[in-house]
C-alpha cells in the first residue's frame, strides 16, 4: 500500500508503505490505510492543508454508498464501505477510484496520455486492470464495471479466474500468471521478476512464458481497439518490466487482429508514472470531484 500527501499541481510533499497484511481482516486494512495517512499528513506544515482523502482500490465500487463489492484479489475487503469508514476516521470528504481507473486518470493528467482525449490504460500486476480515457474524462460504466480489461475471455477453456470465469487475461497476463506458467512448465521460480530475470539471460523457457503472455494481452488489447479505436494504450505495472520479452508478440496480435486503420493509428507505450500513477490518479479524482 502507498499513500502521499498530493497538491493541486501534482506534487508529492510527502510518502508512506507498508506491505498490504496477508491474512489479514478488512478492518487490519482499514487501520493500515489511516495509519498511513495520518503519517504523510504528520509531515505537512499545516495538517488542515488536507482537502480530501481518496483510495485507489482493486475492487468494484457502489458509487452511491462507497462499498467495495468484488475483489478477487483482496477479500477482506468485500462489503466494506471504505469511503465512510475514511472520512470518520480521518475528518475530511473521501473518495474511492478503481485501481487502474485510477492509474488511467493519473497518465492521463502527468504521464504517457497527458493531453490525449482518448487512452486505454492497461496494468499488469497481481491481476490485470484496465481504465478508460474517453472524450477527456473516466468512463465508469453504469455500474462501476467499465475498463474491467483483465476479465476479457482469451481463452474460452482456460483457466479459472477468481471472478468465477474462465480463460481472463489475468490469468495469462498478471504477475501472478507469469509465475504460474514458469512452474507449469518446469521452472520453479517465485516471482515474475525470477522469470523475467531469467528470460533476459537466455532462458529459453521462460522467454515462451512471455510469449504466450503476449500472444493473449494482444489479443485482448486488439479487441478494445476494434470497439473504442483509442489514440494510446499505455501499460503499466510490475509485469511492464519485462516490456521487451513480450511487446513485440503484442503487436503482431493487434496487427493480425485489429481493424487496419485503428491498429496503425494506437500508440502502445510503456506508463511514465510508475507506482506513482495510481495515487495520482486518486488524487486528480478527487480535486475534480
Amino acid at each position: 500500500m502507498r499513500v502521499a500527501a498530493v497538491g493541486e499541481d501534482g506534487t508529492l510533499h510527502s510518502r508512506a508503505r507498508a506491505e498490504t497484511p496477508k491474512g489479514a481482516l478488512g478492518s487490519n486494512v482499514v487501520d493500515l490505510i489511516v495509519q498511513l495517512a495520518e503519517d504523510c499528513r504528520a509531515e505537512l506544515t499545516n495538517r488542515s492543508d488536507v482537502l480530501a482523502v481518496a483510495a485507489a482500490v482493486p475492487a468494484i465500487i457502489d458509487a452511491e454508498t462507497g462499498v467495495l463489492i468484488k475483489l478477487p484479489n483482496l477479500r477482506c475487503l468485500e462489503g466494506v464501505n471504505l469511503r465512510d469508514e475514511l472520512s470518520r476516521r480521518l475528518g475530511v470528504e473521501a473518495f474511492l477510484e478503481n485501481d487502474a481507473t485510477a492509474a488511467a486518470i493519473g497518465e492521463n493528467w502527468l504521464g504517457a496520455s497527458r493531453g490525449l482525449d482518448d487512452s486505454i490504460c492497461v496494468t499488469l500486476g497481481t491481476g490485470v486492470g484496465g481504465g478508460l480515457i474517453i472524450n477527456g474524462l473516466p468512463f465508469r460504466g453504469k455500474d462501476g464495471t467499465a475498463g474491467e480489461v483483465g476479465h476479457i475471455c482469451v481463452e474460452p477453456e482456460g483457466v479459472q479466474c477468481g471472478c468465477g470465469g474462465r480463460g481472463c487475461l489475468e490469468q495469462y497476463a498478471s504477475a501472478t500468471a507469469v509465475t504460474r506458467m514458469a512452474r507449469e512448465d518446469g521452472l520453479m521460480f517465485d516471482t515474475a521478476i525470477d522469470v523475467c530475470d531469467a528470460a533476459a539471460a537466455g532462458n529459453d523457457i521462460a522467454s515462451g512464458v512471455f510469449r504466450r503472455m503476449g500472444s493473449c494481452l494482444g489479443i485482448g488489447l486488439a479487441g478494445l481497439i476494434n470497439v473504442l479505436n483509442p489514440e494510446m494504450i499505455v501499460i503499466g505495472g510490475g509485469v511492464a518490466a519485462a516490456w521487451d520479452h513480450f511487446i513485440d508478440i503484442v503487436r503482431k496480435e493487434v496487427m493480425t487482429r485489429s481493424f487496419r486503420e485503428p491498429a496503425e493509428r494506437v500508440k502502445i507505450v510503456r506508463a511514465e508514472l510508475g507506482d506513482d500513477a495510481g495515487i495520482l490518479g486518486a488524487a486528480r479524482s478527487a480535486l475534480s470531484r
